[in-house]
């Protein structure tokens, strides 16, 4: 079934207009899906396609990323994210959701769980990192060369885009990154197709300050606060977040589940949705009582 992507907008904290997204069955359990930086609501396909006779499925894209608008005052900072998310759920009428994040959207969700604790009943952390992923990750060198390489896409996607489309109407390039071990010989090639074409739309000016915000970005004091159900998902082949940021907040958070998938990139849920939607499955039985 096509997910319907067609947002509705609001106002958020400081009068960014906001797209945000309602989807699955209204009276279901709801979720709040936090999303990374390199996918919107698409990146969620499989997981709604399998829970949406049962839960409700909520979400937003980042000020100035896909269908929401830049923020008048240029702030990216995590606090305005994660006041956007609670602006968000304001909206919805969520006192209590599920909270999910992917790729920074785990580090959205640390923030929510130290400003609004109790409005979190579960969280889902899938390849993501607790704060400075690269500085963590072992890749700190890799942190002015790929600001550099952002801040040089922000200045020329404009003049690039046009040539952008054939990239994302042949499945060659994904076939290149299966053959090079950049993601799993699972992916579902058409799916991460459509979340290529939309990225390749974004506006880069505003996604080069989301990334500057995040590599600087720290939650760890967080990790030992949290008292919900956790379940963390990793990728042995993850090189965004690998997987020994993971493991580390598997053993900091108390009774936390961890499913690491070895041959899992950063876009598990696109190469092993249906053992993501399984062990999701089985958490929400065991730990939330779905």
């Amino acid at each position: 079934m096509p997910l319907d992507l067609r947002p509705s907008h609001i106002s958020s904290f400081d009068g960014t207009r906001l797209a945000v997204y309602d989807t699955g069955r209204r009276d279901g359990v709801p979720f709040f899906l936090v999303n990374g930086l390199g996918g919107n609501l698409g990146a969620w396909k499989y997981v709604i396609e399998y829970f949406d006779d049962r839960c409700r499925f909520l979400s937003f894209d980042y000020r100035g990323m896909y269908n929401s608008q830049p923020p008048p005052n240029r702030d990216f900072s995590m606090n305005a994210h994660t006041l956007d998310a609670l602006s968000v759920m304001s909206y919805f009428g969520l006192d209590k959701a599920i909270v999910f994040g992917w790729s920074m959207g785990v580090q959205v969700c640390l923030e929510l769980m130290r400003a609004a604790p109790t409005q979190v009943s579960a969280l889902v952390l899938a390849n993501g990192a607790y704060g400075k992923p690269l500085d963590r990750g072992g890749m700190a060198w890799m942190k002015p060369v790929g600001l550099a390489t952002m801040k040089l896409l922000a200045l020329t996607a404009p003049y690039l885009r046009p040539f952008s489309k054939p990239v994302t109407v042949t499945t060659l390039p994904v076939k290149a990154a299966k053959l090079t071990g950049y993601v799993s010989k699972r992916l579902n090639e058409r799916a991460f197709l459509d979340l290529a074409k939309d990225f390749m739309n974004l506006d880069f000016a505003s996604y080069y300050k989301c990334v500057e915000t995040l590599l600087e970005h720290d939650a760890e004091d967080v990790l030992d606060e949290i008292d919900v159900p956790t379940l963390i998902v990793s990728g042995g082949r993850d090189l965004f977040t690998p997987a020994h940021l993971a493991a580390e907040m598997a053993r900091r958070i108390r009774d936390a589940d961890l499913l690491h998938v070895k041959d899992a990139s950063h876009y598990c849920a696109v190469e092993y949705p249906d053992l993501i939607n399984l062990r999701l499955e089985k958490f929400l039985i065991d730990r939330v009582g779905l």
